[in-house]
Formats: C-alpha cells, sequence, structure tokens
C-alpha cells in the first residue's frame, strides 16, 4: 500500500504502463530551455554575491540541486502521464478454479481443523469475490482429475463455494487449467487464478507448461496447505526392473522423504510371503534418504509386490508409507562374450558354473596357444572364427563383454573404439578379470577403453599381478548390491567361511563414480577386489583376482557358492545393459500412459517406427491404442485412461525396419491414491505455473495486489488510459527534501 501512497498507482500500473509528456509538442525547444536555464543557474551561482566565494566542488553541489529542482518543475509543467492498457468494465471474463481433490482435505495448518479447501472457500468468498464481480464476470470451476463450470449465480454466493466439498480423487492441475482456457477460445478471457496446494499427479513435463503459456493468459496461483509437517515420513518412490529372470536376486531403489529422526523399517511381501527386510536410519540432516533393498525373484510369473515402511513414532499419515509393484519374472536369454587370452583354471570354473544357467547363454573365445585358439558356445562356424566380432553390430549383439588376461596389443586400435562405444553407447556391461596380461600388465593404459574403466591405470616398474593370500569381504555397498548377494544355509556370513584367494593385482586410484562392493582382506591390509562404475549409458567392472575357482575347488560338492556368485554377478551385469526395444508403463493422473523406446542394432534411434498395444482388461475384454512419436526420434506414447481398477495386461506389438516384436508389460491401477503422498504445499509448482504464464504466486495472508495485478493485465479486453502523474505526493516530496538540502549546506557553510 505505501507504495500506492507515494506514486498515486499500483507498482503493475508501472510495470506495464509508458511514461509520456501531454504538454510537450516540440521535445527539442523543451530540451534547449531546459539547458539554458540549468546554464542560467551554473552561472548566478558561480558570480552570485553569498556563492562567490565557496570552493569549486560545493559551488557544484549547490549548482546541482538547484538545476534538479528547476528541472523537475519543468518535467512537471510538461505534464508527465502514464500511458497504460486497463481491463474493460464488463467486457471480459475471470476464471477461478478450486481444487477440491483428495489432498484438499488435509489441514491447512498441522494441528489445526480447518482444511484447506475451506481456508480456499473463505479466502474467495470474504477477500476476492468482490473486487472480482466489479473487474469482469467471474466464471468459477472445481477441478481435481478434471474441471467443472458451477452453476452459480455470483461468486461468493451461498449456493457457490460453501457448498463445495473435497473429493477423494486425484489432481490433474496443468491439464484442468488447460481445458479451462481452451474452452474460453474465442472469449475475452482477462486472468485465471488457481486456488490449490499445488499437489498434481500428472506429468508436468516442460511441453504441458509450454502449452499452458502459449494461451497468453495470465494464471495466478494462491497456494494453500504448510510448506512442511512435522514427523511426517513416506515411502516417496520405488523403481524397479519391469522383469527379472528366474531365481536371481532383484534390487528396488528406494526414496524416503521424512522430517523426522529414528529407525523406519521397509518389508517387501509377495502377498502373504516375506521376502526382506530392511532398516533405514532416518536423521533431520538428510530429508530425502534413497536406499536399496534386495529380495530374491522367484520363479516365472507375475509377482505382485508390496513394500511396506514402519516410521519411526509421530507419522502423520499411514496412507503413503507402502506402494505396490508388479515383477514379471521370465527366462529372457542373456548372451556373454567372454575373451581369454590364457588356458586357465577361472575360465573352466567360471565356464562350469553357468553351463546349468537357463537364462545365461556364454560365448567363449580361449587363445590355448600363439597358434590354437579354441571356441565354445557360438551359434554357428562363423561367430568368432577371427577371435573378434568383425563389425559393431555384431558386438553389440551382446549384453555384456568379459575380457581375462589379454594384451591391449591383441586388439586393433578400431576394436579398441568398439569396447568402448559398446559400454557408453550401447549400454552394455564390460567384466575385466585379473591376469598376467591385464590391465596395468597388458598395457591397457593407452588405449581407449581405459577411459571406460573404474580405475586409473598407469605403467608400474613391477607386474602389478602376483600370488596372495586374503580372504574376501564384502563393503558396505556391496552388503545391498545385486551383484555380490549369497546365502548361508545356516545362516551365517556366507563370506567368511570361503577359502582364501591365491592371486591379486594391483588397481591404480579408484575414480570418483566407483564403487567398491568386494575387498581382499590381507592381515591390516585391505584392498579393492571388485569395483564397478557406470560409464555413458553402460556399466564397467573389475575383478581383480582369477582364482575365485577356489571357492568351488575347496568346498564340499553341495557348496554353491562359486556358482551362485558367477550367475548372480553376470545375471546382474546383464539386466543393467540396455535393450534395443524398450517398454514402460506409468500411472498418470488415473491414466496408464505406454512409452515405447527403439533403438536400430548399432543402438542408434530407430526410423519408421510403429507401434500399437493390445490392453487387457481384468474382465478379459480387450482395447486397442495407437502409439504415435514423441518428441524423441525412436520413441512413441500413448495414454489410456482405465474403466476400473486391476491388473492389466499390456502387449505393445513393435514395427520398425529390423523386424517386429511383441512385448508384454502388467501394470495395477486403483491401489494408491497419490494425493497422499507428499502431502504438502506444492509451491514451486505453483510459481512455476505463474512465472510461466505471466502471473503471479500469491500467499493467502497477502493478496491484497491481486486486483490490481488483474486490472493491468495483458489479456482480455483493455481500453487506454492516460494516468496524470504530475501530483504524485514522491515528486513534491523529492523537490521538498532538494531544497531543504540546499538550505542545511548554505547554512553549514555560513552562505545562507
Amino acid at each position: 500500500m505505501w507504495f500506492e501512497t507515494l506514486f498515486s498507482y499500483p507498482a503493475y500500473a508501472y510495470e506495464t504502463g509508458t511514461f509520456l509528456f501531454a504538454n510537450v509538442f516540440q521535445p527539442l525547444w523543451w530540451l534547449i530551455g531546459s539547458g539554458l536555464i540549468a546554464v542560467a543557474i551554473a552561472i548566478s551561482v558561480i558570480a552570485g554575491v553569498r556563492t562567490s566565494s565557496l570552493v569549486w566542488w560545493r559551488q557544484t553541489v549547490i549548482a546541482g540541486l538547484q538545476i534538479a529542482v528547476a528541472l523537475g518543475v519543468i518535467g512537471l509543467l510538461a505534464g508527465p502521464v502514464l500511458q497504460t492498457s486497463t481491463l474493460q468494465p464488463g467486457a471480459n471474463n475471470i476464471a477461478v478454479l478450486i481444487d477440491t481433490s483428495g489432498s484438499m482435505s488435509f489441514p491447512n495448518v498441522p494441528g489445526e481443523g480447518e482444511t484447506r479447501l475451506n481456508a480456499a472457500v473463505e479466502l474467495l468468498q470474504q477477500q476476492l469475490a468482490p473486487g472480482l464481480s466489479d473487474l469482469a464476470e467471474v466464471a468459477q470451476f472445481t477441478f481435481d482429475t478434471s474441471a467443472v463450470r458451477m452453476t452459480a449465480q455470483r461468486v461468493g454466493s451461498n449456493n457457490g463455494p460453501s457448498a463445495i466439498q473435497a473429493t477423494e480423487a486425484e489432481t490433474n492441475l496443468i491439464s484442468s487449467t488447460a481445458s479451462v482456457l481452451d474452452s474460453f477460445k474465442g472469449a475475452p478471457l482477462a486472468a485465471v487464478i488457481v486456488l490449490s496446494d499445488g499437489a498434481d499427479n500428472g506429468d508436468n513435463s516442460i511441453a504441458d507448461m509450454a502449452a499452458l503459456a502459449a494461451h497468453g493468459v495470465p494464471v495466478h496461483t494462491i497456494g494453500f496447505g504448510p510448506r512442511s509437517i512435522r514427523g511426517e515420513v513416506q515411502l516417496a518412490d520405488v523403481q524397479l526392473a519391469a522383469d527379472a529372470p528366474p531365481l536371481s536376486r532383484v534390487t528396488a531403489s528406494l526414496v524416503i522423504e521424512h522430517t523426522t529422526n529414528g529407525e523406519a523399517v521397509v518389508h517387501v511381501r509377495d502377498g502373504g510371503t516375506l521376502l526382506a527386510v530392511q532398516r533405514v536410519q532416518l536423521s533431520d540432516s538428510t530429508p530425502t534418504v534413497r536406499t536399496q533393498i534386495v529380495f530374491d525373484s522367484g520363479s516365472n510369473g507375475i509377482r505382485e509386490l508390496n513394500f511396506e515402511l514402519t516410521p519411526p513414532p509421530g507419522d502423520v499419515l499411514a496412507e503413503n508409507n507402502q506402494i505396490q509393484r508388479l515383477l514379471t519374472v521370465n527366462e529372457r536369454r542373456r548372451r556373454f562374450l567372454y575373451l581369454e587370452g590364457e588356458p586357465r583354471w577361472e575360465y573352466k570354473f567360471i565356464r562350469r558354473a553357468v553351463a546349468g544357467d537357463e537364462v545365461l547363454e556364454l560365448v567363449s573365445w580361449l587363445r590355448t596357444t600363439d597358434r590354437k585358439t579354441y571356441r565354445q558356445g557360438v551359434s554357428n562356424e562363423d561367430e568368432l572364427a577371427d577371435g573378434f566380432p568383425p563389425d559393431l553390430e555384431t558386438l553389440y549383439g551382446y549384453d555384456v563383454i568379459v575380457l581375462g588376461s589379454l594384451a591391449a596389443s591383441s586388439f586393433t586400435e578400431e576394436q579398441h573404439g568398439w569396447l568402448e562405444s559398446f559400454v557408453a553407447e550401447r549400454g552394455g556391461s564390460l567384466l575385466v578379470l585379473a591376469g598376467r596380461e591385464s590391465l596395468n600388465d597388458g598395457g591397457w593404459d593407452v588405449m581407449p577403453l581405459a577411459a571406460a574403466l573404474p580405475v586409473v591405470l598407469k605403467r608400474a616398474s613391477t607386474p602389478t599381478y602376483g600370488s596372495a593370500d586374503g580372504t574376501v569381504r564384502p563393503t558396505r555397498e556391496g552388503l545391498v548390491s545385486p551383484l555380490t548377494q549369497l546365502t548361508d544355509n545356516e545362516g551365517g556370513d556366507p563370506w567368511a567361511t570361503l577359502p582364501h584367494l591365491g592371486d591379486y593385482q594391483r588397481l591404480g586410484p579408484l575414480k570418483p563414480a566407483a564403487t567398491t562392493l568386494l575387498e581382499l582382506v590381507q592381515g591390516t591390509t585391505v584392498s579393492p577386489l571388485l569395483v564397478t562404475q557406470p560409464y555413458g549409458l553402460g556399466t564397467t567392472a573389475i575383478l581383480a583376482t582369477a582364482t575365485t575357482w577356489r571357492w568351488q575347488m575347496r568346498t564340499p560338492p553341495e557348496d554353491v557358492r562359486h556358482s551362485l556368485f558367477w550367475r548372480q554377478l553376470l545375471r546382474q551385469l546383464a539386466e543393467t545393459a540396455q535393450r534395443p526395444r524398450n517398454v514402460s508403463l506409468t500411472m498418470d493422473g488415473g491414466g496408464i500412459v505406454v512409452r515405447v523406446s527403439v533403438r536400430n542394432k548399432l543402438f542408434e534411434a530407430a526410423a519408421n517406427v510403429s507401434a500399437n498395444a493390445v490392453i487387457t482388461h481384468p474382465d478379459r475384454s480387450e482395447t486397442r491404442i495407437n502409439l504415435t512419436p514423441g518428441d524423441l526420434p525412436g520413441t512413441l506414447a500413448a495414454r489410456y485412461l482405465p474403466g476400473a481398477p486391476g491388473v492389466y495386461r499390456v502387449d505393445v506389438n513393435i514395427n520398425d525396419p529390423d523386424g517386429e516384436e511383441t512385448i508384454t508389460r502388467f501394470v495395477r491401477t486403483g491401489v494408491m491414491n497419490q494425493e497422499f503422498f507428499r502431502p504438502v504445499q506444492n509451491e514451486l509448482l505453483l510459481r512455476r505455473m505463474a512465472e510461466a504464464t505471466g502471473g503471479r504466486y500469491w500467499s493467502p495472508d497477502d493478496v491484497s495486489g491481486i486486483n490490481a495485478a488483474l486490472t493491468f493485465a495483458g489479456s482480455g479486453v483493455h481500453v487506454v488510459k492516460l494516468l496524470p502523474l504530475w501530483y504524485m505526493p514522491a515528486v513534491f516530496i523529492l523537490l521538498m527534501m532538494l531544497k531543504l538540502s540546499e538550505w542545511w549546506l548554505r547554512r553549514a557553510w555560513g552562505k545562507v
């Protein structure tokens, strides 16, 4: 209010208006006259009886103050005005959207009884309604998953907002606002006012926000609800692969958001069967905790997994402490390429470990002597005939590459580049084993592949590979990593009783993104043994030993830990490898969003791709939808709104130049109400909406300036007005202060 008191008009008038001088018809003569007056004042000060004896800088100050006053008076005589564009009364519409979704039934202030919806209705009736009705015709909407226009005769009437009730539906804030804007096409709409807590279960993509801004209508948002709730704990997200091989270990990534201290416990259940338990320590210093939990995939079929979080005492909402996910367990084959430079026990026992695995397809090439090689597991006589895939397309057909004791000189410069791009661009996994001609000892430090490895390679004056005697133990990261999961039938530590290793290859410094999963313990010396690192789209790993075969040879025949280690390691490396065709299902505001990403055999975005989806409902009926191209090459998407809750089967039929394929996914709908997740005000989204459209975010405690903001809005039917500025209190205060400053200075210098 102080701004309007000093400058006569709201700040919005100055932000959108243009300064003019109504009495100036010949600007040049006004400038010449102003200049002459300024020169005359300066001469009078220099030659004046009282001021001529002052030093030059004091004369300059006195002259400057007098010139400023004179120019101020001349400016007032010029008739300053502000040319603005204001809403034409009675010619425009203003849309008011009130959020009635489930989260608006939560308390507006923690511990108090008033709901967010009640607070929004009260604000509309008592503060907003009178001013809005004077500006324009007001259309009122409620929205949750969609917007519905109300039939009240007048904003604030008893049969209008006071009759609004919160629903249990989810929120589509962006799409509901966009639908209201669409409904006013062809009609003058000055602005949209949204009263909401900002919860939105839709996509909220940049494209959606840009489409909202394209209407050219400012959206003003008023946010309700607390920005944080003390003691609240929620299981915010669970991510895991859509499918997994049978009888393997599956890793789920958990995101826990909280505002408390204490211990939380996560349980994973398949129906009534408990699969895993994970304890998580919560601290105020880390309000977002990311952790992993590992469990068995089980046999073939669909697993309906329930992730349950037991929070510390004081949690406010129990409804956001569990999430359901579907996991498809199938036997999709994973292909491995194992290149070994010398006959050794490790090669034999790795092949033996995976021989009975129906998921792993191991193709190997072994150099037995300088002139002899041995191939196993090849699909035809041409595969690996030259010891290495003949082209990039063939190399990309594998999911994992294992390099044994092979010198860098065994490959051409082009093949080194292929290996690096296999990880970075194809998204495959690479495992390097220790050996006499591996890593530093094999000259790998100068080749392109060195950039992808998780350690820094440096030439050493002595061999880095040699005999060693040590035990293996997992690190903290290794205990939860699916790559290093072992079981012990007696319930003890499965790593503690493994036979000692007999060799070790010293590793250089670990790179910043590297993670150590296993360590070699030799007395008081602890060294990294299994190290992994993400690189580009793929993963690289180093196992700095070649004597894990001892785990099989020096244990009873029924001990399966060696076989389990290698199967699990190779399976998980294959699971992280990218696939040429990917299908994902996500829920968006109650709808199923089907997304497809297709790459060709060189893992470039595929062209000329088409896809459709056959959706099988819980009652066995079917719906067919076509997928449309997305924003990125090789991507397609479609959204389907299911009619009833349950498990839906989605068969996506993909057709591209490389052939046709059908990928099946499953999704459960209607299980979780997303309104209970993140039950605080999403101020960031509300601000983004306002800023993207030229509106403003308002706090319910201060909406006094909203009518002025709407009056000078840039949309709707406007009239041009000239607002006189000559009588602004700020101008007269400024002139008075200038004269008082001159008088005070002259008095201080004895020249009054």
